[in-house]
């Protein structure tokens, strides 16, 4: 500190430094406590009056987003109920339609067992049955053989399944197939043990 311009340059910042702080003294001393007072309570009224704004916007939001979210629910609600119906009545109909067609396989297996009857006594039952069953060289040979087997030979794994204390959701998982036609499996095998008893 040898330089004397290093001086000239403190004094003249120090100058600057009490050049800014006496004027507002000045003005602080100028203004009453009250009118301070006053200017505070007014800016904190404002920020008050914004944050209400906000707030109620806010509101506004959530429960705008609110009804929104409620009336999508309900569409999904009433869309899920309406799948789990048309589900329902597609395993109604399917069970109906595995009915059907294990009972026109039984049919195929008691006609093939007494060709006489099946053709029947006139010869325009037996072309009019002609045209009603076309049956193809190559499906006819497993259709018998499968016929003859009864049902606990057709299904046996399961059957094995059922003895064994499995339940039908287990066993529908395990072997592919539906619950109806399991069930209808079941109750077919019961009521061909009943014929052959």
């Amino acid at each position: 500190m040898d330089q004397p311009w290093v001086y000239i340059v403190l004094v003249g910042l120090l100058i600057l430094v009490y050049a800014k702080i006496v004027p507002r003294k000045s003005e602080a001393a100028a203004k009453p406590d009250g009118a301070m007072v006053k200017e505070m309570e007014q800016a904190m009224d404002h920020l008050a009056m914004e944050l209400e704004e906000q707030n109620k916007a806010l509101i506004e939001l959530f429960s705008g987003t609110k009804k929104t979210y409620e009336e999508h629910a309900a569409k999904l609600t009433s869309r899920v109920e309406t799948l789990e119906k048309e589900c329902r009545e597609l395993r109604r109909d399917l069970g109906r339609l595995a009915f059907a067609e294990e009972q026109r396989r039984m049919t195929r297996q008691a006609d093939a067992s007494e060709p006489g009857e099946a053709l029947g006594t006139s010869g325009e039952a037996a072309v009019s049955q002609a045209y009603m069953e076309p049956v193809t060289p190559d499906i006819q040979p497993e259709a018998t053989s499968q016929a003859a087997l009864s049902m606990k030979e057709r299904y046996g794994e399961l059957f094995g399944l059922y003895e064994s204390g499995k339940s039908t959701d287990y066993i529908a998982k395990k072997l592919g197939m539906n619950k109806g036609e399991i069930s209808l499996i079941l109750q077919l095998a019961k009521q061909e043990e009943r014929s052959n008893a």
